[in-house]
């Protein structure tokens, strides 16, 4: 087994205007070493945030004998997690850098970096894993703009003429899934995302 460091020598895509330097390459872009310390931070900042909000809710309704409510919040977290990846690495795998685009404000970004936004917010389940109702967002847009609603719509209907009228109509009727069909969703999720994976893999 080599012992060689896991490490290379190339120009930084990450903003830091580094030249010439140690880095990892982690799918198609190339961070220093500063760089990427400072992206697996933020990701795993990010993961051990979500899980412990995620242990909270879930040790909270065990507790209240709530196994059915807890069991549920797990499949829509995981719903949650599928389809984000989808909608931001489907918008990201054309780019030899991995980078999409915020919908809203056209800033780029690597797709881990960006964020899912819906149309309809998320707490409408009929259409929270309907990729009519989500696209790149960046987090500016997303959360400090409450969406970039305006711009959102505008080019909605630039896309398909009378879309957000049709999402807002969808989202009179709520729906709550049933388990088993969020448990079918999140089969049909996952094999979504091992498709889009693979076609970064490939390239």
């Amino acid at each position: 087994m080599s012992t060689l460091p896991a490490f290379k020598v190339g120009d930084c895509d990450c903003g830091c205007n580094g030249k010439d330097v140690a880095g990892r390459k982690v799918g198609k872009n190339f961070y220093c070493m500063d760089s990427y310390r400072a992206m697996k931070t933020k990701q795993y900042t990010q993961k051990a945030n979500q899980n412990s909000k995620v242990r909270s809710l879930g040790n909270k309704q065990v507790s209240e004998g709530n196994y059915f409510e807890a069991e549920r919040q797990a499949l829509v977290n995981d719903l949650d997690f599928c389809f984000s990846r989808i909608v931001r690495m489907s918008a990201a795998v054309a780019d030899k850098y991995a980078n999409c685009v915020c919908y809203t404000c056209g800033i780029g970004k690597h797709w881990s970096m960006q964020q899912c936004g819906h149309f309809i917010k998320r707490a409408n389940t009929e259409l929270r894993w309907d990729f009519r109702n989500a696209r790149v967002q960046c987090k500016n847009c997303n959360e400090n703009s409450s969406g970039n609603m305006e711009v959102y719509e505008k080019r909605l209907n630039e896309e398909h003429e009378g879309l957000p009228n049709q999402l807002r109509e969808i989202a009179t009727s709520p729906y709550k899934h049933s388990r088993e069909e969020l448990k079918q969703l999140l089969i049909d999720l996952r094999a979504k995302l091992r498709l889009v994976e693979t076609k970064f893999k490939t390239q």
